[in-house]
């Protein structure tokens, strides 16, 4: 699992620290960008849940993700709010950082939060919605509202992980029960 972790850190890193640069000249570029997080950061949830072994934490996954994705095209609907770009009328609220939001969240949420790697792909999900503002697909608005959309679908639809392990441990005048879950 360690090194699970290391590739997620790294590959993360990777994308804020190299990618970033490369793709500040040209809306296009952020575009992409944004794409490959939207897509990348479900594969990363998905392969932690595979790599646990957690059938049910894959489906919540699909649940949140879905969710958010259904709620945002609900919303862009409803609002019919129109891009800076002038291209369409579904800016509000960001789809692509809805669903990025939502891949994070379920892991934060099913996982715990004492993953090392949380804060890496938190700022991965971020950049998604930097990077949607920067191509001129949306306003700063329209992603933080995919973002709480993204992150509350996951909350709401992803349930902590079952499992750990169960101590008892000795302390002066009795003994302390403690339940970890590891990671």
């Amino acid at each position: 699992m360690r090194f699970y972790k290391n590739v997620i850190q790294s590959a993360t890193l990777l994308t804020l620290g190299f990618c970033t640069p490369v793709f500040a000249g040209n809306a296009d570029n952020w575009a992409t960008l944004s794409d490959i997080l939207t897509f990348g950061l479900p594969t990363v949830a998905a392969g932690m849940a595979w790599a646990q072994d957690d059938t049910e934490g894959g489906r919540q996954l699909g649940y949140s993700v879905g969710g958010a994705y259904a709620g945002s095209v609900v919303l862009k609907s409803a609002i019919y709010a129109p891009r800076p770009d002038g291209s369409d009328n579904q800016s509000f609220p960001s789809g692509h950082t809805a669903v990025a939001f939502a891949a994070v969240s379920f892991v934060d949420h099913r996982y715990g939060g004492s993953s090392p790697s949380l804060p890496w792909l938190y700022a991965a999900a971020g950049l998604a919605g930097v990077s949607r503002v920067m191509s001129d697909k949306h306003y700063f608005q329209d992603v933080v509202a995919g973002g709480a959309l993204g992150f509350f679908s996951a909350h709401y639809l992803t349930g902590p992980i079952v499992g750990g392990q169960l101590s008892l441990l000795p302390k002066p005048g009795g003994l302390a029960v403690t339940w970890s879950r590891g990671w």
